[in-house]
């Protein structure tokens, strides 16, 4: 149910998929077996979230992001590993909740690929030290005042990229640096990833009927729940 749930929330909003699911498959089968679940669901479904937006998505500056937040996710973890983690998710759950009442009174900023590209890389930083590498792109995108249906285009090829990163990630520790949680938890992640396409095709379907500022409304209260989880837990 989870499942299926947070892949209509993704399918909707673009994003918001590990917010549903982290906490459930982590009851089930422990932190490290829903992480490598979370990436494996989010890139077996990647085929059904990008049909029929990547033709109107911001192609070039979502993939700069990614590419950008990529590179500078080890960056993240050495912060993480050196440095208080429960402040540094404090930090970032604060910083995600100035930035989304900024946006909430209308404020907007469109920038160029420079500061999408710096923006992709604070990204990375925050992702690697704090697990938030979402929020800050996603707040970037919103900013830009663009159609809903381009920012959500936008915004699910940027997720869609990252998420694939860090499976490579996750899979190049499970063969070679003694694995996160073992290869039985990516068998699992399988079968529950048909629940995860459903749900996907039932969040986009929701998103043609629904207005712009609605999808502009829920995407903005996902990033309050982000921010709020994270300054709080």
């Amino acid at each position: 149910m989870a499942v299926a749930l947070a892949g209509t929330v993704r399918g909707f909003a673009g994003f918001g998929a590990g917010l549903v699911m982290m906490a459930p498959l982590s009851l089930l089968y422990g932190l490290p077996a829903a992480v490598v679940s979370v990436a494996v669901i989010d890139s077996v479904a990647i085929p059904a979230m990008l049909k029929g937006v990547w033709a109107i998505a911001d192609r070039r500056r979502a993939l700069i992001a990614a590419g950008a937040a990529a590179l500078l996710l080890p960056l993240g973890t050495y912060i993480l590993q050196t440095s208080d983690p429960q402040l540094l998710r404090q930090l970032a759950g604060a910083g995600v909740l100035v930035f989304v009442l900024a946006l909430a009174l209308g404020w907007g900023w469109r920038g160029g690929e420079k500061a999408t590209a710096l923006i992709g890389a604070s990204a990375g930083v925050l992702g690697g030290a704090t697990s938030l590498i979402g929020p800050p792109v996603i707040l970037h995108f919103l900013a830009r005042g663009e159609a809903a249906a381009r920012t959500r285009a936008s915004i699910a090829i940027y997720i869609s990229v990252v998420v694939l990163s860090q499976l490579v990630v996750l899979a190049v520790a499970e063969g070679f640096v003694g694995g996160i949680a073992g290869w039985s938890a990516w068998g699992t992640a399988l079968m529950l990833a048909p629940a995860y396409v459903v749900g996907i095709l039932l969040g986009r379907s929701v998103f043609h009927l629904a207005s712009p500022l609605f999808y502009r409304r829920v995407a903005m209260a996902l990033l309050v729940v982000v921010g709020l989880l994270a300054l709080l837990g």
